[in-house]
C-alpha cells in the first residue's frame, strides 16, 4: 500500500475544533451551514467577483480622473494658445516698427525735423512768425507801506528760539 504524503492530508484545523464548529452551525444556522458547505465553489466565486468589482471600481473612479484632468490641461490649453496668439500679433507690430525706426526713410525725416539737417544743394527755409508786441499794461501805482523792521540773522532768531531772553 502506498503511503500518502503529509501535506496532502494536513487539515489545517484540529479535528474537535472542526467538530465544534460543525455543532455551532447546526444550531445556530441549518440553513446557513447547507448554503456554505454545499456551495463552497459558490462563495469562492462570489469573493472573486467583489474583488472584480472593486478593481472595475477603482478603474472608474481613476478613468473619471484623468477625464476631468484632461478637461482642465484642455482649458488651460486653450488659453495659452490664445495668449501665444496675442504675444504673435504684438510682435508682429513690433518687428514692423523696429523695420521702420531703422529705414533710411525714418532717419532722414529725424534729421530734417529734429536736427535741422538739409541735405547738399538745398536751401533751408526758415519762416519767422512775427510777434505782435505786448499791450503795455498800466503801471500800478505803488502802495506806501511801513518801512520793516531791520530783518534779525537766521542764527540770531534760532538763539532765542532755544534760550529765550528773560524780561
Amino acid at each position: 500500500m502506498r503511503r500518502r504524503a503529509s501535506h496532502a492530508t494536513h487539515r489545517p484545523f484540529d479535528a474537535s475544533l472542526h467538530r465544534s464548529v460543525r455543532r455551532l452551525l447546526d444550531r445556530i444556522a441549518p440553513r446557513l451551514r447547507l448554503g456554505l458547505l454545499a456551495s463552497g465553489r459558490n462563495l469562492l466565486s462570489i469573493g472573486i467577483g467583489l474583488v472584480i468589482l472593486a478593481l472595475i471600481g477603482l478603474l472608474v473612479a481613476n478613468f473619471v480622473g484623468q477625464v476631468m484632468q484632461s478637461a482642465r490641461l484642455e482649458a488651460g490649453y486653450a488659453t495659452l494658445a490664445d495668449e501665444v496668439a496675442e504675444l504673435g500679433a504684438q510682435n508682429v507690430e513690433l518687428e514692423a516698427a523696429v523695420s521702420y525706426a531703422e529705414s533710411d526713410v525714418n532717419v532722414e525725416r529725424i534729421a530734417r525735423e529734429q536736427l535741422g539737417y538739409a541735405r547738399a544743394g538745398e536751401t533751408v527755409l526758415l519762416p519767422q512768425i512775427p510777434t505782435a508786441p505786448a499791450a503795455a499794461a498800466p503801471a500800478p501805482t505803488p502802495i506806501a507801506s511801513p518801512s520793516p523792521a531791520p530783518a534779525t540773522p537766521n542764527w540770531q532768531l534760532w538763539w532765542q528760539a532755544f534760550f529765550p531772553t528773560q524780561p
